[in-house]
């Protein structure tokens, strides 16, 4: 049996996993150790969550994404002369570390991170300790069973507690980033929607004026090695005027207000994080004909 705690951590975590295989192999993984008959239950959970571990990564973090990132330029160039030095082979593949820092952080740098007020380095440090950890299991050995019930819990908390700490310290990098951007974006949106009166609104009246425009919902789609791609959405507040100007000053224009969702995309170089718009800002302007 698995005390309540653990189940409640695993469903917790399951949550936090990216897609339908990931919670799968985590389930098999706990079917596992549900029997406490069994002697080398532990063992079998160490590797099933070892593989939702290395799923994850290479998920999260590509191995030509990784390479292409300005950080990882810099272990390769100190790599290749240390192995210069020693005369052997420089192997040019990014490690289980690199992937967590890409998986969290993309390609931006520490130093940008800190600007930000984010520290990720403990999730790394303990998420690296566990898998560690369930790699020493993974392998059924003399010295690698482990024996009771409260045992084998404390182990897989560990282990689950490790994980979330890391999927959480990817959404907070991401919270972070959005909230950085968020100013900078508000005003781009605006520029957008205020220069040029997009197809969607200038189609609802003789003439549209927007009054307001308020992005409120800024959300990280990808941190890539170069950039950022962000959905930015919000909504746009506006007048609607039917009539000419002589008709206006006949008394006889009529004038209403709207209020419409919009979407546009914006990138942001890892560098600096200052987001430009990318393409054009969709206005949904359905409610206006229902």
């Amino acid at each position: 049996m698995l005390r309540s705690s653990t189940l409640a951590l695993a469903e917790r975590l399951s949550s936090m996993l990216p897609d339908e295989f990931a919670r799968t192999v985590l389930a098999g993984s706990l079917g596992v150790a549900w029997d406490s008959a069994n002697p080398i239950r532990a063992n079998l959970f160490a590797a099933g969550m070892r593989e939702v571990v290395t799923y994850i990564l290479h998920l999260l973090a590509p191995e030509e994404a990784v390479k292409s990132c300005d950080w990882y330029e810099a272990y390769r160039e100190k790599q290749k002369k240390d192995c210069e030095k020693l005369k052997i082979e420089f192997k040019d593949q990014p490690t289980r570390v690199h992937r967590m820092v890409y998986a969290t952080q993309g390609g931006i740098s520490d130093k940008v991170l800190e600007e930000l007020g984010i520290d990720i380095g403990d999730a790394h440090k303990r998420l690296r300790a566990v898998v560690d950890d369930l790699s020493k299991h993974t392998h059924v050995r003399p010295g690698t069973l482990v024996n009771g019930d409260e045992a084998v819990a404390v182990f897989m908390e560990q282990a689950l507690e490790a994980m979330m700490r890391f999927l959480s310290a990817v959404a907070d990098v991401r919270s972070a980033i959005s909230v950085a951007v968020s100013e900078h974006a508000n005003d781009l949106a605006i520029d957008a929607l205020t220069d040029s009166v997009v197809q969607e609104l200038d189609e609802l009246s003789t003439h549209t004026v927007v009054d307001e425009v308020i992005a409120d919902d800024i959300r990280v789609v990808e941190i890539g090695p170069r950039d950022v791609k962000l959905d930015v959405r919000g909504t746009v507040y506006v007048e609607l005027n039917y009539g000419s100007s002589s008709d206006f000053r006949r008394g006889d224009g009529a004038s209403m207000r709207g209020k419409y969702p919009f979407l546009v995309r914006m990138v942001a170089p890892v560098a600096d994080l200052k987001p430009g718009i990318v393409g054009r800002v969709r206005v949904d302007n359905s409610s206006f004909f229902e």
